[in-house]
């Protein structure tokens, strides 16, 4: 709020070059937080990705979480009709910052609750980035009938095989 009444001000005063300033740093800002709430959501993702690794099975809750994650991240990564806030092949690098934070809340929940190491020794990493981030490409070629019709088939309810 500081930030608009100070642009009110820079405008008010004829001063365009500082106004300018500001709006970019605020664009900046919502850009940032865009890419914060996609992030929020792909912990979540991660969150029952890893469970479903670790413990080789599948919960309703767990594939509706999924779905439901991929679908938020798929509605608010649009900027514009064309572009969104994070292109396809780059969430690699945001796979990699929030993982840490992933791995600490799935403890809490796989099996009943593990302790973050012997986690971390369960979990194939290579694998589960493999497999996020081609659930995360879909969300831009898929409309959200054939994503829900994905992630049924691909996550039967039950014990893996």
């Amino acid at each position: 709020m500081e930030e608009i009444l100070e642009l009110k001000d820079c405008l008010l005063n004829h001063q365009y070059e500082r106004a300018m300033t500001i709006v970019e740093e605020l664009e900046l800002m919502g850009r940032q937080d865009k890419i914060n709430n996609l992030e929020s959501f792909l912990i979540i993702l991660l969150i029952h990705l890893i469970k479903i690794q670790v413990e080789k099975r599948v919960t309703r809750s767990w594939r509706s979480s999924i779905l439901n994650s991929l679908r938020e991240i798929q509605k608010r990564n649009k900027l514009g009709k064309k572009s969104q806030y994070i292109k396809p092949n780059k969430w690699g690098k945001h796979f990699d910052a929030i993982f840490p934070d992933a791995i600490f809340k799935a403890a809490d929940e796989a099996f009943g609750g593990i302790e973050i190491k012997e986690l971390r020794s369960l979990v194939n990493l290579n694998v589960l980035q493999k497999n996020t981030l081609e659930l995360l490409e879909l969300t831009y070629t898929l409309d959200g009938d054939s994503l829900v019709q994905l992630i049924c088939d691909r996550f039967p309810i039950g014990p893996l095989e």
